[in-house]
């Protein structure tokens, strides 16, 4: 029944991968063993004593959140304090806490993409880039005859992905010659004697993180005892990832009526805006959460406005100056809306698998700032 906490990070990650977070940032296991069963899953946005009681409540096993609970260094458990209460809460529930924070924020499907789906925006990029991913080019000499079987290997263990391609391989095929000396055990060939094969030259293109189980599986995969290849690191730019996204609306409005249309589409009352009501918003650019750090770049990339959380009001002042509109519909409202995604994608993936693991969203308000 249910599967282990592992496999649901797993699963997590798949979406928002670890190596995508902030170096500032505490993604992850936030307390819990990895190998506890889990059969109960509650999503939230923060890691309240409301979430805690409701798990406690209802049998929850895993509770996993957006914002992560343990952020600066903890040096001490004192069961007196809020932290310390809610910790040993959970540790003796035996309920396991994860957060998926910035690799969340910068992943492709993330808060940022959600809350472009939520606005309608076209042609979508990302508004800061944060993370490029580094890639090698591998290449392998394969004698004739056992070039599938190589590529096969590679290529099964994450080599040859280009964008949505996969099994991308070039080769060429060529004479190579080696002698074999005295201690070998020649795959073709004789000792002592050059020997002169009919072979391809086979190149790909691999993740950095790939890299070694790629070569191990070709090492394996490979006839000859002795495999030459080589390993050239490459400075293409083809996986880059980031906060925000930027795009064109898919109705150009003045700012007051897009304000309107932002409330509907986050349904909240209400939210703060700056700049000319009367502007036309041709390009808009989304950050969830707190988004002020990303006013330049919104300039720079010549955003009509500007939609995000937390903005102080000399932020805005200089971004108004700069001819950037300003909608601050709070760092609740524009994370928020992640949840319902994380919900249905844990929910797909048991029902896919066939594994009995009921996911719930926390029913309860976690909202602690209102506009009344």
């Amino acid at each position: 029944m249910g599967c282990e906490a592992s496999r649901v990070i797993e699963i997590l990650e798949e979406i928002a991968p670890s190596y995508l977070a902030e170096s500032w940032d505490n993604s992850g296991l936030q307390i819990g063993s990895r190998d506890i069963k889990v059969a109960k899953i509650m999503v939230a946005l923060d890691l309240t004593f409301g979430v805690v009681r409701q798990a406690e409540q209802d049998g929850v096993d895993m509770i996993v959140t957006h914002h992560p609970f343990l952020f600066d260094g903890v040096k001490s458990i004192d069961l007196d304090t809020f932290t310390g209460k809610l910790i040993s809460r959970i540790i003796k529930n035996d309920i396991v806490v994860y957060s998926a924070h910035t690799n969340l924020d910068i992943a492709p499907e993330g808060v940022n993409q959600q809350l472009a789906n939520i606005f309608k925006l076209k042609e979508t990029q990302l508004l800061y880039e944060t993370y490029s991913e580094e890639y090698f080019k591998l290449v392998v000499f394969v004698p004739e005859g056992y070039q599938d079987d190589v590529r096969s290997a590679i290529t099964e263990q994450g080599a040859g992905w280009v964008g949505n391609y996969s099994g991308c391989t070039f080769q060429m095929s060529g004479m190579g010659t080696f002698i074999p000396m005295q201690g070998t055990s020649p795959f073709i060939g004789k000792q002592g004697k050059l020997e002169k094969v009919k072979e391809y030259r086979m190149e790909t293109i691999v993740r950095k993180r790939d890299l070694y189980k790629v070569i191990d599986a070709m090492i394996k995969s490979h006839p000859y005892e002795e495999v030459a290849y080589d390993v050239y690191p490459l400075k293409n730019k083809l996986n880059t990832y980031g906060l925000g996204k930027i795009g064109k609306v898919h109705h150009i409005m003045n700012l007051k009526e897009y304000a309107e249309f932002v409330k509907n589409q986050l349904n909240i009352k209400s939210l703060n805006v700056a700049g000319n009501m009367e502007k036309s918003i041709k390009k808009v650019a989304v950050c969830g959460g707190s988004g002020s750090s990303l006013i330049d770049c919104a300039v720079s990339k010549n955003a009509d406005l500007f939609i995000t959380g937390d903005i102080k009001y000399h932020d805005a002042q200089r971004a108004v100056n700069s001819g950037l509109c300003i909608i601050d519909a709070g760092h609740y409202n524009t994370e928020v809306i992640i949840l319902p995604f994380l919900i249905n994608y844990l929910k797909k993936f048991f029902k896919e698998q066939a594994l009995d693991v009921e996911v719930v969203g926390y029913s309860g308000d976690e909202q602690i700032i209102y506009n009344l």
